[in-house]
């Protein structure tokens, strides 16, 4: 299902030259493995949409956009730093093969993103002007700080520049402007709708697997206290003939041996008797067991009968999954279909949602984490105890009051050198030491930082901390904040 070599052919031969020269203006990421370069060309914008899923890599224009998460990724974060502006300077392909490239150029800056859309191991990469990796979508065959290699042997770039004229004749024919992006759009839109619905029925069938091993045992449970019950069925009639015969029973005795005044013929009924409680303990013990007994005969056999029930709805379900039948309520909002289902699926809305306020700011590093900062002190407490993990590196201005700062280190063994100078100058810039301009910065990791009990949100303890003295860079603080994520 992965996009043929001669199909990105194809697109490339439709949109290489006309966004030759455009201008990227907007960058979303609608999927955690797909991005949206808006382009302004002349006389139009047009959705270039770039998938690295592993069972559809994909590369064509979109006509409708997708709807994008409140909060833009790390990686959409990285590409808006650094592509956000720039002029794409060409879009070609790469060693002959399923990897395209699209070459940026921003003031004295360029940059390339690459688009590696070879079956499951597909990526997207985007490379300094010396083809270093600075940031991947997801782990790889490549790291940052690597130099990129093709997988296969380099060849030529084969770069798409035929004439504007012949190309415009090419691209306007009788259905409509770039035909084979459309086509490709509207076949992947149906792949991916179908992937959906197999994704939301695997899901109900583990679910239903699930359901159907708990009810199991629940069903046995009930039914072994059932069972168990069944032994107390003549406790009461043991507590009577105890109460009957309490004074011919000596202290201390391990059991009574009573005459049975419920059997017609008068005989005798051995009690076993605990030595440890005394006889008026042990005669409601045995009235204490039979109410068990009847309470259980009236509540169990009715939710076991129900349970039964279950199994067989649950049964029903499993067979009809199997057969292949798609979930009735399938892009509900309610739906299992609906939170499985790929957010490419989504459409976005034609009018712009409500602005959701951040529960803090968020910063981008040099490095390409994600900072957190609190604005006041609910907001503290909400990125240091709710948000930020414990392998996230924790900063506070030592001493003074200011805001809490996080680096979300995600899947990092270690914080990179200019990252932590950039969280430090925001844990100073948001204190009280932000007059002076200078002053020590404490850091742990998030793990060691404590609650304080009866003390107001925000008022915390710390172990293991380090110090480090920082004053102000007015260049560093111009950039951070120029990276700040708004609102959309």
């Amino acid at each position: 299902m992965s996009q043929s070599i001669h199909e990105i052919d194809q697109v490339l031969q439709e949109i290489a030259i006309p966004l030759q020269g455009g201008w990227i203006q907007k960058i979303y990421q609608p999927d955690s493995l797909a991005i949206t370069l808006e382009i302004r060309i002349e006389g139009e914008t047009l959705h270039l949409h770039i998938s690295a899923h592993p069972q559809i890599p994909r590369l064509h224009l979109l006509t409708q956009k997708y709807a994008n998460p409140a909060t833009p990724p790390q990686f959409c974060q990285l590409l808006r730093r650094h592509l956000l502006g720039a002029k794409l300077v060409s879009i070609e392909k790469v060693a002959n093969d399923r990897i395209v490239r699209l070459r940026c150029k921003k003031t004295q800056d360029s940059r390339s993103l690459i688009a590696d859309l070879i079956g499951r191991s597909a990526n997207l990469y985007i490379l300094d002007a010396t083809d270093v990796v600075s940031a991947t979508l997801r782990p790889g065959r490549l790291a940052i700080g690597d130099r990129y290699k093709s997988p296969f042997v380099q060849s030529s770039s084969v770069q798409h520049n035929a004439d504007k004229d012949t190309s415009k004749q090419r691209y306007c024919i009788n259905d409509g402007p770039y035909p084979v992006n459309r086509s490709l759009e509207t076949r992947y839109a149906l792949l991916t709708h179908e992937l959906a619905i197999q994704r939301v029925q695997q899901e109900l069938l583990s679910n239903n697997a699930r359901r159907i091993k708990k009810t199991r045992r629940r069903l046995a449970n009930l039914e072994a206290d059932l069972a168990r019950m069944d032994r107390y069925q003549d406790y009461q009639r043991c507590g009577e003939l105890l109460k009957a015969s309490m004074h011919t029973i000596s202290k201390g005795a391990t059991q009574a041996i009573v005459q049975d005044y419920f059997d017609p013929f008068l005989g005798t009924m051995i009690i076993p008797l605990d030595p440890a409680l005394s006889l008026n303990a042990n005669m409601n013990g045995y009235f204490l067991k039979y109410k068990k007994y009847r309470s259980a005969q009236r509540e169990l056999p009715p939710r076991i009968g129900r349970m039964k029930q279950e199994l067989e709805s649950f049964a029903q379900d499993r067979d009809r999954l199997l057969q292949g039948s798609p979930p009735s309520d399938l892009g509900s909002s309610s739906s299992p279909a609906s939170s499985l289902a790929s957010p490419e699926r989504n459409i976005a809305p034609q009018k712009r949602q409500e602005k959701i306020k951040r529960p803090y700011r968020h910063f981008v590093s040099f490095d390409g984490l994600t900072i957190g900062v609190g604005r006041n002190a609910t907001e503290n407490e909400t990125l240091t105890f709710r948000v930020a993990r414990g392998r996230d590196l924790w900063m506070h201005a030592r001493g003074v009051t200011g805001s809490h700062v996080a680096i979300f280190v995600g899947d990092r063994t270690a914080v990179p050198q200019q990252t932590l100078y950039d969280a430090a100058h925001l844990a100073l810039l948001y204190s009280s030491c932000k007059r002076s301009g200078h002053g020590d910065v404490s850091y742990t990791l998030r793990k060691y930082v404590k609650k304080v009990k009866g003390k107001p949100p925000g008022t915390v303890t710390m172990t293991q901390e380090k110090t480090l003295y920082v004053e102000l860079d007015e260049e560093r603080l111009k950039r951070l904040k120029a990276s700040e994520v708004r609102e959309n």
